[in-house]
Formats: C-alpha cells, sequence, structure tokens
C-alpha cells in the first residue's frame, strides 16, 4: 500500500504511508490521551497493520539510528531518530509535522529503514549513519530506494545564519530574498543522498508542502500549537 512514491509501486509488500490531518494528531508520549490511542488504532487498522507489530521511536531531532528486530514489537525506542530492519511484518514508525519521513529500500536485500530528516538531524549527518547502517547489514547503496515524504517547501522554511552555517555548500539548496534566507530540506536530503551513493533515479521526492495544505496535514511552523499535533509515518514488508 503506497500513494506517496512511485518509486516503491513494484514491491507490493511495502507498506508506505503517511496519516494525515482528518486522521487526526498521531502525537507520541508517556501520557497520550485515550483519543490519540484510537486515533493511531483506526489508522492502523485501514492500513491492514496488527499495532502490535508496530516499532515507535521517541525522537530527539539527533543522529541516532537502532536496527530493530521482532523483539523490539510494541516498544517504543528512547532518544531515538531512525529505525531500520530487515525482518518482515514489523512495522517503523515515526512523526512529523514539518520535518521529513525519509523511506529507504533496499530491493536486494530486503531492508527497510524510516528517518526523522528535520534541519537538526540532517545537519548532523542522520542520512550517512543510516546508510552505514544499511551496509552493515548487507547492502549496497545503489541498490536503496528512497521516498523524501511531505514536509515543509523552501518558500515557507526560513532560518538564520546559525542554521545556514550547517549547510553553506547546499547552494542550489539556499534561497536569498530581501534579507531572508530561506532552505530547501528535500534537495538538501537528496544531494546527501546521491553523496552516499545512491543514485538519482532511485530517489524521489514528494512534491506536497505541509506547510501550504492546511486541510491535509499539521503543521508547526503554520499553526504555532501549545501542544503539537503530528502525523505518524509507517514503513515495513509484509510477508507473502
Amino acid at each position: 500500500m503506497n500513494s506517496l512514491f512511485s518509486i516503491f509501486d513494484k514491491h507490493k509488500n511495502l507498506i508506505v504511508a503517511l496519516s494525515e490531518k482528518s486522521d487526526g494528531s498521531m502525537r507520541l508520549d508517556d501520557n497520550s490521551e485515550n483519543s490519540i490511542i484510537e486515533n493511531r488504532k483506526k489508522f492502523l487498522e485501514r492500513l491492514g497493520i496488527n499495532p502490535d507489530l508496530i516499532v515507535k521511536t521517541k525522537l530527539i531531532h539527533g543522529k541516532e539510528i537502532k536496527i530493530v528486530t521482532r523483539k523490539d514489537c510494541g516498544k517504543i525506542i528512547q532518544n531515538n531518530d531512525g529505525l531500520i530492519t530487515s525482518e518482515k511484518d514489523i512495522f517503523l514508525s515515526i512523526t512529523a509535522a514539518d520535518c521529513l519521513a525519509i523511506f529507504l529500500y533496499d530491493f536486494k536485500k530486503e531492508i527497510v529503514g524510516l528517518i526523522h530528516g528535520g534541519w537538526r538531524n540532517l545537519a548532523q549527518g542522520i542520512l550517512h549513519l543510516a546508510i552505514e547502517k544499511f551496509r552493515e547489514l548487507g547492502s549496497q547503496s545503489q541498490n536503496i530506494l528512497a521516498g523524501i515524504g511531505p514536509g515543509i517547501c523552501q518558500k515557507h522554511f526560513e532560518v538564520k545564519r546559525d542554521v545556514l552555517a550547517f549547510f553553506e555548500f547546499f547552494s542550489s539548496a539556499i534561497l536569498l530574498e530581501k534579507g531572508k534566507i530561506f532552505l530547501d530540506l528535500k534537495k538538501i536530503a537528496k544531494i546527501q543522498l546521491l553523496n552516499f551513493g545512491l543514485k538519482e533515479e532511485n530517489i524521489e521526492i514528494n512534491p506536497e508542502c505541509t506547510f501550504c495544505l492546511p486541510e491535509k496535514y499539521f503543521s508547526f511552523r503554520r499553526d504555532r500549537p501549545k501542544t503539537p499535533q503530528v502525523m505518524m509515518a509507517i514503513f515495513g514488508q509484509k510477508s507473502i
């Protein structure tokens, strides 16, 4: 099941999904309200996924990535921003609301990864570490497909010079306009993946902007809520 990217279409056992605003908030914390638990349950049911097969992660906007197995199903991995598995019937889960959910799949080794791609993650080299983790499992970069999910677009992602300093070498992803600085996170993620050996034809960017689509997506920068409201990304392989 996949409506986000065409690049995964021929791999019919993959579940590739991102919840929408109409599904309700998917915030993950230690005291999630019953309504949020119910939102998650309904969304997973619609995908045909048993909630007990989900591996969740408590994001810290860092670069930690964990390779998970069946014994991690049902757990919340603490202090972590990426999940990778080579096992089937495990479904990786992260949350996002402007940051990118980045889906990685080695079609030869059947390895899946789901990475949280905010500017802090990308600045710290999380995608390089993700590709290294794939290699630990026997993957080769040229066999990895990447889907860069919906997220905030460049015209709505204004940053200060302290953030720009991390990305000065990504000139094609920087827009300077009327004294303001805007970054294209999706382009930065793609350039990084290319630098780590992925083929250009194996990378697909979903063009949707979370900020520009208030009826479809939550956006932290647009809404500035006291309590963040987020979408949930899901990635995994069903056994055939």
